[in-house]
């Protein structure tokens, strides 16, 4: 399965990554992970955006590649265990007869998730590889189009299931945090594909945030 592949490159990435991102230039250990501890440390809030995209073919063929944009609470930045939670929004252009050139589909939705951290210190600098996963929601509604007769509803409900892995650096009360995140979809029923069927709303997104921790 596609979302396994994907999830299962990135640990492996982030394993990987590990031993090299604990060394310092010279080739000695910066830290010890024995001194960090697990349960959630640290607090920052993040804003950001970037790409998003739907990964089938049906729904690329309707819906462009578009843009995306959060806020983010996050709850253990400098521990193994985390926790985030976050309010999610992006926009696409829409491709369908029956609604205007300028339709767009809008997503709005909150996201949760579980976090495991490695953080890793060299100096004042920390580099911190993570994985995550949880559970979602989002609410599509179609925009810029004053009539709809295509096979796009007006607006539907979706639960997700967000997953992925990122990179964050911190200096002093200050980071950046680079992340993929691969959206299973559930409950999707925004375009009728015949009978029953509805298309397949699984996505994308890459982007970054900037924030403050605490």
């Amino acid at each position: 399965m596609r979302t396994r592949t994907i999830a299962s490159s990135f640990v492996i990435a982030a394993l990987f990554a590990a031993p090299a991102l604990a060394q310092s230039p010279t080739g000695e250990e910066s830290v010890s992970l024995s001194t960090v501890p697990v349960v959630p440390t640290g607090f920052s809030l993040q804003l950001g955006g970037g790409v998003t995209g739907f990964s089938q073919k049906g729904a690329r063929d309707r819906f462009g590649t578009g843009g995306y944009w959060d806020v983010r609470a996050v709850l253990g930045t400098g521990s193994f265990l985390g926790a985030e939670l976050a309010y999610v929004g992006s926009a696409r252009d829409v491709n369908a007869t029956g609604l205007a050139d300028n339709a767009a589909l809008l997503g709005n939705g909150a996201e949760a998730a579980l976090r495991a951290n490695l953080p890793l210190t060299t100096g004042g600098l920390r580099v911190e590889p993570f994985v995550f996963g949880g559970v979602g929601w989002t609410y599509y509604n179609v925009a810029n189009s004053d009539s709809n007769t295509s096979i796009i509803k007006d607006h539907a409900n979706s639960f997700v299931i967000p997953f992925g892995a990122g990179l964050s650096l911190a200096w002093s009360h200050f980071l950046v945090d680079a992340r993929f995140t691969y959206r299973g979809v559930f409950d999707d029923d925004l375009v009728a594909t015949g009978g029953s069927d509805s298309q397949d709303l699984q996505n994308w997104s890459a982007g970054l945030t900037v924030g403050y921790q605490l």
